[in-house]
């Protein structure tokens, strides 16, 4: 458990900062009893954004503002359902751009732990799991 945990972190930690660490070499470890980032403690202070419900001319804003509050880390949900609305057909832009929203809490200086699913745990609709898949036969849903 330990070490997937890790190994999301780092993975999510260089895929966002991939411009920065271009510029300069970047570890993040485990140590004793805390993270490490470039050798020294780090300590992770999340703050969870939803980019879907939120418009996007308001994103960069409210990346500021949980800044403002010490965090040093978003957190997000990719949410299956708001960019795969028909089967094999996925959307990628304007208010669906994840990259964007990425983008932009890199330029803010700050992290971003992406949690894909298929479910999400938000009080969003199926969990993020799109509607088609009810229309699957061998499809079970639990109760």
């Amino acid at each position: 458990m330990k070490k997937t945990l890790l190994f999301v972190l780092l993975a999510i930690c260089l895929f966002v900062n991939k411009g920065i660490a271009q510029k300069q070499k970047q570890t993040f470890t485990t140590g004793n009893k805390e993270f490490l980032l470039n050798g020294k403690p780090y300590i992770i202070r999340a703050a969870e954004l939803h980019y879907a419900r939120i418009p996007k001319q308001y994103w960069e804003q409210r990346i500021q503002l949980c800044k403002a509050m010490g965090m040093n880390t978003i957190c997000i949900y990719l949410f299956w359902n708001i960019h795969e609305q028909k089967q094999d057909q996925f959307d990628f832009t304007g208010q669906n751009d994840i990259a964007e929203f990425v983008r932009l809490t890199q330029k803010n200086g700050m992290y971003c732990i992406v949690r894909p699913g298929p479910y999400a745990c938000a009080e969003w609709d199926m969990g993020g799991l799109p509607w088609w898949l009810l229309k699957k036969k061998d499809l079970k849903v639990r109760d």
